[in-house]
């Protein structure tokens, strides 16, 4: 067989793209993605609310400027990037939290033998 012949019929299982290393990776990053995502949305929703309601003038100040986009980029932007961070940290500090309750028992104590109880 030559080298294209055996490229088509490998096995998708001993795929390194499909292991078990290659699956975690993918659900980090995709748990990154959806936190900084759900912060994204809050600084969206956070920022139309500056703008609607002209808070400390900012509306008025950046419209009556003509780089106006620029102004409302980086004021997004700086939000973006506040809000993401602070949800994707929230995110992380939270993956432990299972560990936290006095019913978890990990692995020394499940593996503990009558022996070491002296």
């Amino acid at each position: 067989m030559t080298d294209q012949n055996q490229d088509l019929h490998r096995d998708p299982h001993n795929d390194a793209r499909n292991s078990q290393a290659a699956r975690e990776a993918r659900s980090i990053v995709k748990f990154m993605i959806e936190h900084t995502a759900y912060g994204g949305f809050g600084a969206l929703v956070f920022g139309a609310l500056v703008l609607y309601f002209d808070i400390g003038g900012i509306y008025s100040l950046a419209t009556s400027s003509r780089d106006a986009p620029i102004f409302i980029f980086l004021l997004f932007f700086g939000l973006f990037v506040t809000f993401g961070s602070i949800s994707l940290g929230i995110g992380i500090m939270t993956l432990g939290g299972f560990s936290d309750d006095d019913r978890y028992r990990d692995e020394r104590t499940r593996n503990r033998n009558s022996d070491d109880r002296k």
